[in-house]
């Protein structure tokens, strides 16, 4: 048995594509006979300090309520929280290396615990996910930025394995220098027999119970927050809605209670544009895959995005996808097969998605079916678990027999521009 814990900046009841990530591996994890714990932030005074979800113990740290700022006060209690947990583990998963990655890193190896960096969005070793959207990027404050990050790095590099969930971060992993034996492309994956297609009785079946409109659905899941491309996505469905007189369009998720919500102002943008009736604020709900098994095709319009859970969880049920051409998301959807790719941010270029896919029910159904061939062959969560579970030993059993911890950062050059860069 190999025992794992996971640091996260938040977790359950959280949803998002990471927490959600967190919450399956762990629950498999526990199914398949390992133990698995998640030490991550209490931002509710509500919730427990302490509980079991799905056989995962779970321990929250102060402080509460909401706000970015508690991610970096969090530190010190978590750090306290890992080395209290240490003697029950064998693996620690420091999830984000922007906030935890270097105390993580440091927590593990002072406790003996083998350390797996397991980065949540891409930019993260090139400085990127720092100065991205800043409009002093490119000057002085920048360079320093990325600086900071790279002499991190060469500490962050003494972590025992890395975790990769897209071709793009690997790239930088290896453009950060982390050898290329220590990273694992392990995208985060789905239960493909709880995300599938719905038949059209079905189908109907589900928009009658969920109480969602005729026509042609075109949905969106996570958080209703900055950078999901959400204002885009409503200014796009304004340059389409009276020529493709069908088509609705459903938001899952809130943004409630989150820094960047951008949920009012998108409720304010549908009113505006006199979308309100077209539009459905669903806000949060527990079975995701029966709106996606109800709908006709996803939208998915990040500017910035690691993979996207929500992407693949629409692509096992069968959905064709208008996605960004970003980070991960083109290891998801193949442009013209699964889906369509459009720039990030472009409005124009979305909306030409949308009525292309909104009037053509054929090529939804030839996409979709794609969709789902790419779903089970590279994002099913029972292949995943096998990989997760034999890196989790392999790490576990490489700290049981190493030399006591202490080794000195390896040393980097002048690096050339990230690949995150490029994206």
């Amino acid at each position: 048995m190999t025992r794992v814990l996971f640091l996260a900046e938040s977790f359950h009841p959280v949803l998002g594509g990471g927490e959600t990530h967190v919450l399956r591996l762990g629950a498999a994890l526990v199914a398949a006979g390992d133990a698995a714990t998640v030490v991550t932030r209490r931002g509710d005074r509500g919730w427990p300090a302490e509980e079991t979800v799905e056989g995962i113990r779970v321990v929250r740290v102060p402080p509460p309520g909401p706000g970015r700022t508690g991610k970096f006060l969090m530190v010190p209690a978590a750090l306290r929280a890992v080395r209290r947990e240490a003697r029950r583990h064998d693996v620690l998963v420091v999830r984000g290396t922007r906030v935890l990655g270097l105390p993580g890193l440091l927590a593990g190896r002072a406790s003996g615990l083998g350390v797996v960096m397991q980065p949540e969005i891409n930019g993260e070793l090139s400085g990127e996910a720092y100065t991205w959207g800043k409009a002093w990027a490119a000057g002085a404050r920048g360079r320093l930025a990325r600086g900071a990050t790279a002499v991190r790095n060469r500490w962050l590099r003494d972590a025992d394995a890395f975790v990769a969930m897209s071709r793009l971060i690997r790239e930088e992993m290896v453009w950060a220098g982390v050898p290329g034996e220590r990273i694992a492309l392990l995208p985060h994956a789905v239960d493909t027999s709880r995300f599938r297609p719905a038949g059209e009785a079905e189908r109907a079946s589900l928009r009658t119970r969920l109480g969602l409109p005729d026509g042609v659905l075109a949905v969106w899941s996570g958080r209703l927050l900055r950078g999901k491309g959400l204002e885009t996505l409503l200014e796009a469905f304004a340059r389409v809605a009276s020529e493709v007189p069908d088509l609705r369009l459903v938001l899952l998720g809130s943004g409630e209670g989150q820094a960047l919500s951008v949920e009012e102002p998108l409720r304010e943008q549908a009113r505006a544009s006199g979308l309100s009736p077209r539009v459905v604020f669903a806000g949060r709900v527990d079975r995701v895959e029966d709106t996606l098994r109800a709908s006709d095709l996803f939208v998915f319009p990040s500017v910035f995005e690691a993979l996207g859970i929500a992407l693949v969880e629409a692509a096992a049920c069968g959905l064709p996808a208008v996605a960004s051409r970003t980070g991960g998301i083109v290891d998801v959807v193949e442009d013209g097969g699964s889906g369509l790719l459009v720039a990030p941010g472009d409005a124009v270029s979305l909306a030409e998605g949308l009525r292309a896919l909104g009037r053509d029910e054929e090529r939804r159904r030839e996409m979709g079916a794609r969709a789902r061939q790419v779903a089970v062959a590279r994002f099913d969560e029972r292949s995943a678990l096998d990989r997760y579970r034999a890196l989790f030993r392999e790490v576990s059993s490489r700290r049981a027999s190493s030399s006591p911890p202490g080794r000195a950062p390896r040393a980097g050059g002048a690096l050339p521009a990230s690949p995150a860069a490029r994206a």
